[in-house]
């Protein structure tokens, strides 16, 4: 979520350096951390390491054999903290109270010379930025009315994306399930909670079901705590329930969603047994961890407003796991562009779908990063969808707005959805190129490095998905 955006709303929340990369400029595009600014493309995990952005008391191994863990770890004096199957990784953690300053080289350099392992990197940790949102004016009805849905009518990403034309075909099917790996989703919003999977999942603290996925009570107090509502505003966007009378319209309303909780958040009580890691970080091993288990359980789709401005061995080996799985990934391009459109490597990862983030006028917006990854674009300003509040909206209120490529890109994966409930089988190459081919061309003609191939068309993207 990363934002830069300082009037009318906050945007998003990059949550991590972008961490979450879909909030806006100031505060609301992907997860997004702060810092790019320094050395904007240098990727490498030496810059991550000089920058301080890798744990200090933790490594993340892949293995050869996972069946090594134990002895890998006992011979070099460190413990297992994190096992991710799917990709024969483990984080392994040191269980000293204050590693020496060079544990990290020396930890590296030993694993390195092990042959039962494959790599050994440090593991990316990225504090997250401030978010920022925009509440709606007090005198709009949120419920009822003579309308489907009372909010519906300020949702231009939807009639931009030619959303109502699509639903003609498709609102969606139940069994095509979009992964949102983000700060959580609130289980028990009314406009969400019925098109939201049992197997939702905090990749955090290895916790399954939607309240261990729900974001943390002060998420719902609104204000600079906005950006924990992010991963609740991504889900929205993607399939908040159409029809129920009920504030808006997600693009594929009859889809599930499984919330795939990353970091902790703040919490009025932390888990005493993460005392050691910072709670408003966003972690790689755990962004990992998330991915395999959405892949793993049902997943077809995953949205993943956030990034990262390092490169990742783990997380490229959770990505390219989830593809070759036939899970279709889409990335939000970052919000960076003011200071130099710093890689979001998750998004440059082969096989994804970069989202950059256009505006009420159709054009890219000053926040949205460029970049050779940039698949396509999608509706990212003002971006009205669901929040967590409290006591039924007297403390911020259950509908908000957001800017940044956090929110293009789950408008670009809830189109994905709907095409894949038209030909569930397509593949994620398949999918890619139909939201490339069917997109609306903006910008000079062609591809370019802020549109990608178009702003995403809904329409267009389902007839041709059911022509093939």
């Amino acid at each position: 979520m990363a934002r830069r955006m300082t009037h009318r709303v906050g945007i998003g929340a990059l949550l991590a350096l972008f961490a979450l990369s879909g909030c806006g400029v100031t505060g609301g595009s992907p997860l997004s951390t702060g810092g790019a600014s320094q050395g904007a493309n240098d990727t490498s995990m030496m810059a991550a390491r000089k920058a301080g952005r890798v744990q200090k008391d933790a490594v993340l191994v892949k293995l050869k054999n996972l069946a090594d863990a134990e002895a890998v770890a006992k011979a070099h004096g460190l413990e297992v903290s994190r096992r991710i199957n799917g990709i024969q990784l483990v984080e392994l953690r040191t269980t000293a109270k204050a590693p020496a300053a060079d544990w990290l080289d020396v930890t590296l350099r030993k694993l390195g010379a092990d042959s039962r392992v494959a790599f050994a990197e440090p593991n990316l940790s990225l504090r997250l930025k401030s978010s920022a949102s925009d509440e709606l004016p007090s005198n709009v009805a949120l419920e009822g009315g003579s309308g489907e849905d009372p909010l519906r009518r300020l949702q231009y990403s939807l009639d931009a994306m030619k959303v109502e034309q699509a639903w003609q075909t498709t609102r969606g099917d139940k069994k095509i399930v979009v992964a949102v790996i983000d700060s959580g989703v609130d289980a028990k919003h009314k406009d969400l909670k019925a098109n939201l999977s049992a197997d939702a999942y905090d990749a955090f603290s290895d916790r399954k079901g939607l309240d261990a996925a729900s974001p943390e009570m002060v998420s719902r107090l609104g204000g600079r705590f906005a950006s924990l509502g992010h991963g609740t505003h991504v889900a929205g966007i993607i399939g908040a329930v159409a029809g129920n009378k009920v504030g808006i319209s997600g693009v594929a309303p009859n889809c599930t969603m499984m919330p795939i909780k990353i970091f902790p958040g703040l919490s009025l009580k932390p888990d005493p047994r993460f005392a050691g890691q910072d709670q408003e970080s966003v972690i790689a091993g755990v962004v990992a961890q998330g991915i395999v288990y959405a892949t793993d359980h049902g997943a077809q789709i995953i949205n993943m407003s956030l990034g990262f401005p390092h490169e990742s061995q783990a997380l490229a080996a959770a990505v390219q796991y989830a593809l070759q799985k036939n899970v279709t990934v889409l990335v939000a391009a970052g919000n960076e562009r003011l200071e130099g459109s710093p890689i979001n490597t998750l998004a440059n990862q082969p096989g994804v779908i970069g989202v950059g983030a256009t505006d009420e006028d159709d054009r890219v917006t000053f926040f949205s990063n460029a970049g050779k990854y940039v698949s396509i674009a999608a509706p990212g300003s003002r971006v009205l969808s669901t929040m967590p509040s409290l006591f039924n909206g007297m403390v911020s209120k259950p509908y908000q707005y957001m800017d940044g490529t956090s929110m293009a890109c789950p408008n670009a994966a809830g189109v994905a959805a709907l095409v894949k409930s038209v030909k569930p089988n397509l593949s994620p190459a398949q999918v890619k190129d139909i939201l490339e081919k069917s997109a609306d061309d903006r910008g000079p003609a062609g591809y370019d490095t802020d549109y990608g191939h178009g702003r995403v068309n809904a329409e267009r993207a389902v007839a041709l998905a059911k022509a093939m």
